[in-house]
């Protein structure tokens, strides 16, 4: 999110993942997310914006119903040196490639060592990945039986 406020551009890989956590964990309504990309994409494009969405969410052309990305896979097998999360997330600059993803699971000395403090200089999870697809989609199941 930082690198859409900042340059207007994200990947299509990065935007789908966006649009997985957004929906698929917090349970934004995607019509939410269609509209924040569009007040800032400058590659904006109606139909691959509304097109992207519709697919992550699994209501579009091609849906199947309720699947997400699993976005530490996603992260470890398009950046596996972490190099672009580094260069969005400079506080984690010094965190090795083994933690990268995952620096909530730092242990106190390895937070001191790293210089990056969890809740501090970069904040604790906001949701637990796991638990939060869930929730959601039974929430998603119950509407479907309407």
């Amino acid at each position: 999110m930082r690198e859409l406020a900042a340059t207007g551009f994200m990947s299509n890989c990065a935007r789908q993942n966006v649009a997985s956590f957004l929906t698929k964990n917090l349970g934004i309504n995607w019509q939410m997310g269609v509209e924040w990309f569009e007040s800032l994409l400058i590659d904006y494009d109606v139909r691959s914006n509304w097109g992207n969405w519709n697919y992550t969410t699994g209501i579009g052309n091609d849906a199947r119903g309720f699947r997400y990305f699993n976005i530490i896979k996603q992260a470890k097998d398009y950046d596996p040196e972490g190099k672009y999360v580094k260069h969005w997330l400079p506080e984690l600059a010094k965190v090795p490639t083994s933690k990268i993803h995952e620096p909530w699971k730092l242990l106190a000395v390895e937070q001191e060592r790293f210089r990056v403090k969890i809740g501090i200089d970069y904040p604790q999870p906001i949701v637990n990945l796991w638990e939060s697809v869930k929730e959601n989609q039974k929430i998603y199941n119950a509407a479907l039986k309407g």
